[in-house]
């Protein structure tokens, strides 16, 4: 083989490695850039935090705010069924872009396990009457105070002291409304474990 085909190989290689590392470097790009492009519609859940006639916010499943969602006009069973969820449910959220805007297409009541006790760690308290609650596996929920306030005394008061990343053990039942607190306490912060030697 003389040097020229040899020259002529070498640069051929050359070239076919130079184009896929570039078409490569393209794709990557794309797909980033459709990552990050904003999304004209989806499906999301999370907690119902406010509900007004013409929005809600939502606290999404691992967003640290809530996220507005615009309510318009709706037929009557969408409207009764708007009507059934209340602020702390749990919600899956079906929406388009409106402008700049996300407006809700339909919403749905989650109701999950109608009584219980779950061990998690406290996202927010609203109010002073509902706690956002993390259970170690499993979706953020909601628990409000129940009625009346001298049987349950104790969760009305400690319900003030929590703060966010508070360990805590809730015994709850469901109404027509939403997961109602029964029992609540702090469980102790789990002690940081010490790092392995190598």
């Amino acid at each position: 083989m003389s040097r020229v085909s040899i020259a002529r190989g070498f640069s051929l290689l050359i070239a076919i490695m130079t184009a896929t590392l570039l078409s490569s470097a393209v794709w990557a790009a794309d797909k980033e850039a459709l990552k990050q492009a904003p999304k004209d519609s989806g499906t999301v859940g999370g907690l119902l935090v406010e509900k007004k006639n013409d929005y809600i916010m939502v606290q999404i499943d691992g967003d640290p705010e809530p996220t507005k969602f615009l309510v318009g006009t709706m037929d009557q069973r969408a409207a009764d069924l708007y009507k059934s969820i209340f602020d702390v449910d749990r919600i899956s959220v079906k929406w388009k872009a409106d402008g700049d805007a996300k407006r809700v297409v339909s919403i749905e009541k989650l109701v999950g396990r109608p009584q219980g006790i779950v061990i998690g760690e406290v996202l927010k308290v609203y109010n002073n009457f509902w706690v956002a609650v993390k259970p170690k596996t499993g979706q953020i929920d909601g628990y409000a105070l129940s009625f009346p306030q001298e049987k349950y005394k104790a969760s009305y008061e400690l319900i003030k002291t929590l703060k966010p990343g508070d360990i805590v053990a809730i015994r709850y039942t469901t109404d027509y409304e939403r997961h109602r607190i029964q029992e609540m306490e702090v469980k102790p912060a789990p002690a940081p474990t010490a790092p392995k030697k190598p």
